[in-house]
């Protein structure tokens, strides 16, 4: 059987986990796995050329075992001369904060947790220890709580800078590698338990699969994985392709979705397409479950005009449109350059001011739109911007009363989803330019001006999405 560092080494050369000059840092708990992945990189870091550091997380589950294993892991760090840490939280206090299980909770911490101190060491690279039968059980897991194939491809050897060189060794390659080679470990004895899922998988299920199928099951379910995983980058980069045509991107971060455009989509794109927009509307990789897709998809033919989803987004259905969005666009009052760009607060646009020659003006006719001319000296200067309030109103161009500008939007039949993003621009008069609209037309452009203000709006109003 071949040597378990021969492995690990041959996985970091196939797939190009470990460059040299790369500073790793193993999560190490002191249990079978990451101490064999902490010995073998220990190994094949001279011969290749990087360098390891260590991080232990104490998660305040077990705080008589978490002192053992702590010291333990200090011991065996001094022993290879590797760098080690310690960060803790209180999982059960994050976990009823977050209103999230234990397992969830210590997940996200985990996470966080190996980011930050990877920084804090200089490291470039996180490795995890996760091997063959974690592989198993995660796919068995996600099948059983209900997953897509973009999640029974859960533990990537070399995923965003985090590396699992363990990735196709078993846990008994891994077992019979420490008892040859006499190194010690510590046995997480909650892991023995079988109150929670993961555990309760391994401990009670895998060994029913394993008599009936015997050991080559794991290798079954790795080559699936690898399978799923070349067809869903296919998949995905066809639906990206379609998104980019079909969503637009708004200057206060919504995402609008034609919904003319993907009509005649078959229903694995349109899913496909929508757990994109998901995970770029939330930040987050994995955002939006089989259940919340198909809502989405049921929007559009649905009495329910918006729909809440998770992580804090909304959905609306407005004509011929889907409106994903979260929190409301807050734009801050800013003070605007008469000459020069202004970058307004809270949203992604741009007020630019150039004023005209001293001279008579031509007489032009305003159009709405993003780039306005304005008579300079009929303005009170300073210029400020900030977001639409309740009760604004201005008279627009030809009119001399005063409009609500909300009334004005209405009548432009502009969706109520957008008018958060729409900024004014005000004078010590009151409101000058509702911006990519209309001017007030108290400063309109006549024969008697003598100098112009030319203001642009610039930013991209709806772009695609990268």
């Amino acid at each position: 059987m071949i040597d378990l560092v021969k492995k690990v080494e041959k996985n970091i050369l196939e797939l190009g986990l470990i460059d040299r000059g790369d500073k790793i840092l193993v999560a190490f708990s002191g249990g079978p796995d990451s101490t064999a992945l902490l010995y073998a990189l220990h190994r094949l870091s001279a011969k290749h050329e990087f360098s390891t550091a260590a991080c232990y997380i104490n998660h305040k589950i077990r705080p008589r075992a978490v002192r053992k294993e702590i010291e333990f892991c200090r011991e065996t760090c001094a022993e290879l001369h590797i760098p080690f840490s310690v960060i803790e939280t209180d999982i059960p206090v994050l976990a009823e904060e977050l209103k999230i299980s234990l397992e969830e909770a210590g997940h996200r911490f985990r996470k966080d947790a190996l980011a930050y101190m990877a920084d804090e060491m200089k490291c470039n690279k996180i490795a995890l220890g996760h091997h063959l039968d974690d592989l198993t059980e995660t796919v068995l897991f996600r099948l059983f709580r209900g997953t897509g194939p973009g999640g029974l491809n859960p533990l990537k050897p070399l995923d965003s800078g985090r590396i699992r060189p363990l990735y196709n060794i078993s846990r008994s390659e891994i077992e019979n590698y420490l008892r040859a080679k006499k190194i010690d470990s510590m046995l997480d004895k909650s892991n023995q338990e079988s109150n929670y899922s993961r555990n309760y998988i391994r401990n009670k299920i895998i060994p029913v699969v394993e008599k009936r199928f015997g050991s080559k099951y794991r290798s079954s379910i790795l080559n699936f994985t690898q399978i799923l995983a070349d067809e869903n980058r296919y998949l995905d980069s066809l639906a990206r392709e379609k998104l980019k045509k079909a969503a637009m991107v708004t200057p206060g971060g919504k995402i609008v979705v034609d919904l003319a455009l993907i009509s005649g989509y078959d229903v694995w794109l349109k899913r496909r397409m929508f757990k994109l927009v998901l995970e770029n509307a939330g930040g987050r990789p994995g955002s939006g479950n089989f259940e919340e897709i198909n809502r989405i998809l049921e929007l559009p033919d649905s009495h329910i005009k918006a729909l809440n989803l998770t992580n804090g987004l909304t959905v609306a259905r407005d004509r011929t449109q889907l409106i994903f969005f979260g929190k409301k666009t807050n734009i801050g009052k800013t003070e605007i350059e008469i000459r020069g760009m202004t970058q307004l607060n809270g949203i992604d646009i741009s007020i630019k001011c150039t004023p005209g020659k001293p001279g008579r003006a031509r007489l032009e006719k305003v159009k709405d739109g993003r780039s306005v001319s304005v008579d300079y000296n009929r303005l009170a200067l300073p210029l400020h911007a900030r977001g639409i309030r309740p009760g604004d109103s201005f008279s627009p161009l030809g009119m001399t009363r005063t409009k609500k500008i909300g009334d004005f939007l209405t009548d432009k039949k502009v969706s109520k989803y957008f008018r958060d993003e729409i900024p004014v621009l005000f004078d010590q008069k009151g409101i000058i330019w509702l911006v990519g609209h209309q001017i007030a037309n108290r400063v309109k452009i006549d024969k008697t001006t003598r100098k112009v203000l030319t203001i642009e709006s610039i930013g991209n109003e709806l772009v695609g999405i990268a």
